[in-house]
């Protein structure tokens, strides 16, 4: 700190070696320039003697002694800026107004540094002390014992599982992490992007063991939402342990047409692809065969339904929005059997709805006389239903029924 102080004075010394010049010379130059005066004075007072003497206005002897009187005052003015003035202004105002400027640079220096600097810099006990209190943060351990305690206090934080379920899947603790999104879950229902962190670090505490559960959540996040790239790698990985071929391969297809800017990406999607074909070669079934042998039974098992929207709702959507029509079953779970996607402008419309479409293997149209049919246009573009979107649905439906469903879409969800 000493020596930061040190240098201070020295940078304050050479400051005022650029200014005390000037003002140690300013009142001789000042002295000078009043003797320069004196002497033209003087000049033109005897031009001006010499002319009157020349015309006549002046006798010789009133000449001589008024320039007599001249030389000598002249001579007083001379003498008295030489000695008096010149030596006094610049020894003593001079001097002073140095001082004054040293006491003030110095004064405004160090305010102004104490003000808009940083002090403390210059002290490496208040440096260290710093540094020591800013080390001294709560370790990862103490703040997940801080949110367990916080979440015993407020079950009900999706947002504090949320982050406790991440931080345990990167501390690797995948059990832990499995409970976590397992709670987060109960508490925000079929979000694929929950379910699919749930599956995962279940998967992952099971050695990478994919069927049971975590194959219930995947393939039910992909029925949501068909379109996340998330949802079909895992989905691909799920139907390849399960041996159904054909349809990992659906997945990771669709896939790569998503990650078309992504080369790393797609390198691996190719693998996997490349992977697939190879078992399913192994298999004794080809590419092309497999999903004709899939869909062979449910030939005739198929609804046919022309959608339109009510003349109200017109002026409530755009030609670009999604437009999902499904087919579901009227009890359990509400996964569509078969659904096909669409846009708003696409309408008026008719599709028809087979088991070629289904979401889930073994939830197929056809295992069922009679479902739900509906359309819905979502704001979001999500396959889930929100707030706002416009809604149709006739019930029942049977099956293996013969004509056109009509299907009006003249709702909108609260």
């Amino acid at each position: 700190m000493t020596l930061f102080w040190i240098l201070t004075a020295a940078m304050i010394l050479v400051s005022l070696a650029f200014i005390a010049p000037a003002l140690l010379r300013s009142r001789q130059l000042e002295a000078s320039d009043r003797d320069q005066q004196n002497v033209v004075i003087a000049r033109e007072r005897l031009s001006e003697l010499q002319i009157e003497h020349a015309v006549g206005s002046l006798t010789d002897a009133e000449y001589e002694q008024a320039k007599l009187e001249l030389e000598q005052a002249l001579l007083i003015d001379l003498e008295g800026d030489a000695t008096s003035e010149q030596v006094e202004t610049s020894d003593g105002r001079g001097k002073g107004a140095l001082v004054v400027a040293l006491l003030f640079i110095a004064v405004a220096t160090v305010t102004i540094y104490l003000t808009i600097g940083t002090p403390q810099m210059v002290d490496p006990e208040a440096m260290l002390a710093e540094q020591q209190s800013s080390e001294e943060l709560p370790s990862v351990e103490e703040m997940m014992t801080a949110l367990v305690e916080r979440l015993k206090e407020h079950p009900e934080d999706a947002e504090g599982w949320y982050l406790l379920g991440r931080t345990y899947m990167a501390m690797q603790d995948y059990q832990k992490a499995a409970f976590a999104f397992d709670k987060l879950n109960q508490l925000v229902s079929d979000q694929p992007s929950i379910m699919l962190a749930l599956a995962d670090a279940l998967a992952m505490s099971s050695g990478g063991n994919m069927q049971g559960r975590p194959a219930e959540l995947i393939r039910k996040a992909i029925q949501l939402a068909p379109e996340d790239q998330t949802a079909l790698w895992l989905a691909g990985m799920v139907e390849d342990q399960a041996g159904n071929y054909p349809i990992a391969l659906t997945h990771w297809r669709h896939l790569k047409t998503l990650i078309t800017d992504d080369a790393e990406s797609i390198e691996r999607v190719d693998s996997l692809i490349a992977g697939a074909e190879r078992k399913l070669a192994a298999s004794g079934a080809s590419p092309v065969t497999a999903p004709v042998q899939e869909t062979a039974a449910a030939v005739g098992k198929e609804i046919t339904a022309r959608i339109t929207l009510a003349d109200d709702l017109l002026n409530k959507v755009t030609p670009d929005e999604s437009l999902f029509i499904y087919a579901r079953a009227m009890q359990g779970p509400k996964m569509p059997l078969a659904a096909v996607r669409l846009k708003v402008s696409d309408l008026p419309a008719t599709v028809k709805l087979s088991d070629s479409q289904a979401m889930v293997p073994g939830m197929n149209l056809s295992s069922f006389k009679q479902v739900v049919v509906g359309a819905r246009i979502s704001r979001s573009g999500n396959a889930i239903a929100a707030s706002g979107d416009l809604l149709g649905e006739v019930s029942p439906v049977a099956v293996d029924g013969e004509g056109v469903v009509e299907l009006v879409i003249n709702a909108e969800l609260p």
